[in-house]
């Protein structure tokens, strides 16, 4: 673990100690652990700190009192409409002409958000909160620039999003929908036109730069009452010390170009943030409220609300009251990222091009309230929404017009590319769009047996030289349904039908005929003898890519039998063997949340 490394390194160099580190999974909830080792860490520091702090402590003791006193006088109505806002104000039709390439035109004058359901029971009158985070010191100061935003300048992504390589604008040359239209995700197959000459490898992960959703933006920039003919055309620089990496270079830029770009406007919300908006809201009871949030005593009500992964606008429409300044807001909203897909393609087959597939990201939360992605909905959109599959042969849809996709390529740094061994064995175990990078795998492999073919000179037994060539391919495939997201089907049958795949086992956790339901996992079971075979004794690399929360964990516990049955292990002895697996690339894993 690189903190690990990093507190050995320091020792080492002769630091020392003067209070533990606490160690946080954000898949389980960093507040557990990080909120109360910073308010002991405040304890510890004035016995180290040579100089005393320049922040003076006064406005905080004060706040604190105010806060008990407010406690005392105020009697919680939870279902108080008091200053509730019962409509929005008459929507600009501006709202709806933006000229930008990028953006998708808002499909409603004014995006509505929806208020979250608070649960006060844990505030009790007259009690203290404790473990109110600090207030955080601002930053972020906007300097409104005298140039306006020219119009030629609204076609790209704005040059103060840094990414790790140059941004390029791909064109999209093809849209499938690999999915039926009654299956339970929408899953497209995209094309782009990345030039002839490019250097990738099946495996390798490229970055899309897609903007927030433009109803979600503009419908925030007009509940922070910025007009919008200023958010559209003003240029503003930021400016202050310790700017994040993301706002560092917006010298200029408009406050619709930062909110698109810079900032995320649905990442789960801090406590941090909570406690700005407090410092900012008029209504005392609302204001309350959000002490509560973020204070020890609200830690529920807080993980209630992470639970239903609310966007910036849903917290706002939530407390009516609460008007935070435009710099608060971005010097508190984390960073805006690309997010990252794997290549399914081979550019053995497509030079030039490189294939991806997605689920377009949409779902329910448990207060029954309708959310959705950022990037996969925006390039559902852009692509003008393929038809869902409607037969098992899909039907490509080749682009009339040029829609282009800002990306930018990097190589893995995970190594998921095939080994450079070709008789290497491979066990390839991708559930559900798990499985598009090994697509772009054995589209390669395919491509190399053919090319071994058509060199000629292998003899009078082509077929078998060309097994001991290349080794043997085990593909564990996972879906819900065969008739509706059996993705690739007619590619892996091809791959099945030609050799490149010596070995397909498919997984249906919701077939039509009621059969039990069957994962991955099951499957790597019962073919537990002739895998360990594989693994053990021809030294086969194993891919596992999909879910990490679920079927990775599985997937390992599967392998852990492996181990324990064939070779002898106990549990632990297992593990650590399949993470010194890891290590030396035997074992390698593209996982996500």
């Amino acid at each position: 673990m690189p903190r690990k490394r990093l507190e050995k390194k320091l020792k080492d160099l002769g630091a020392t100690v003067f209070y533990e580190k606490g160690l946080a999974d954000d898949a389980e909830g960093l507040e557990e652990t990080v909120d109360p080792w910073i308010e002991k860490l405040w304890e510890v520091l004035p016995t180290v700190l040579v100089q005393k702090s320049e922040l003076s402590i006064k406005d905080s003791i004060e706040a604190e009192k105010q806060i008990e006193k407010e406690m005392t006088e105020l009697q919680i109505d939870p279902y108080s409409m008091k200053n509730r806002k019962e409509s929005l104000p008459e929507p600009v039709e501006k709202y709806a002409k933006l000229d930008h390439s990028l953006v998708v035109p808002p499909t409603e004058p004014l995006k509505r958000g929806s208020p979250l359901q608070i649960s006060l029971e844990g505030l009790a009158p007259g009690a203290k909160l404790t473990g109110l985070p600090r207030v955080a010191v601002p930053v972020v100061k906007l300097t409104r620039l005298d140039d306006k935003r020219k119009q030629e300048d609204r076609k790209e992504v704005p040059a103060f999003v840094a990414t790790p390589a140059p941004i390029s604008y791909a064109p999209v040359t093809m849209v499938s929908c690999l999915s039926s239209a009654d299956a339970v995700k929408r899953t497209l197959e995209v094309e782009l036109d990345v030039g002839e000459g490019v250097d990738y490898e099946p495996g390798d992960a490229f970055g899309v730069v897609a903007p927030n959703d433009e109803d979600l933006v503009q419908a925030i920039l007009h509940r922070l009452s910025i007009p919008l003919e200023e958010a559209n055309n003003d240029l503003y620089k930021i400016e202050g010390g310790n700017l994040p990496s993301h706002l560092q270079h917006a010298s200029s830029a408009t406050l619709l170009e930062l909110f698109r770009y810079a900032v995320d406007l649905t990442s789960q919300p801090r406590k941090a943030f909570f406690r700005m908006l407090a410092d900012h809201t008029s209504d005392p009871k609302e204001k309350l409220s959000l002490m509560y949030i973020c204070s020890k005593q609200g830690t529920a009500a807080f993980n209630a609300i992470r639970d239903e992964c609310p966007t910036l606008l849903d917290i706002l429409e939530t407390f009516p009251s609460c008007q935070p300044p435009i710099e608060r807001v971005l010097d508190l909203l984390p960073a805006h990222l690309p997010r990252f897909y794997s290549i399914s393609s081979s550019p053995l087959k497509r030079n030039g091009k490189i294939r991806f597939a997605f689920n377009v990201v949409e779902y329910i939360t448990r207060g029954n309230v309708e959310r959705k992605g950022v990037a996969t909905p925006w390039m559902d959109r852009v692509t003008e929404r393929v038809p869902s599959r409607t037969t098992p042969t899909n039907v490509e849809i080749t682009m009339d017009k040029t829609i282009q996709i800002p990306i930018f390529l990097r190589q893995n740094a995970n190594a998921f590319t095939l080994p450079a061994e070709t008789e290497r064995p491979l066990i390839l175990i991708g559930p559900g769009t798990g499985i598009a990078p090994f697509i772009g795998f054995l589209e390669h492999r395919q491509m190399q047996r053919k090319i071994r073919l058509s060199m000629g000179g292998v003899g009078s037994h082509p077929e078998r030289q060309i097994r001991e060539a290349f080794g043997p391919v085990h593909v564990y495939y996972g879906f819900r349904n065969r008739s509706m997201d059996f993705l690739f089907e007619k590619e892996i049958r091809e791959f099945e039908a030609d050799g490149t795949i010596t070995h397909l086992a498919l997984a249906e956790s919701r077939a039509s005929d009621g059969s039990p339901k069957v994962y991955v996992q099951d499957l790597i079971r019962r073919d537990s003898a002739q895998l360990f075979d594989l693994i053990i004794n021809k030294d086969a690399a194993i891919y596992v890519c999909g879910d990490a929360k679920g079927m990775a964990k599985d997937v390992q516990d599967a392998l852990v039998e492996i181990l324990v049955n064939h070779q002898q292990m106990d549990v632990v002895e297992a593990n650590k063997t399949l993470f010194s697996w890891i290590a030396s690339k035997k074992y390698l894993r593209d996982l996500w949340a």
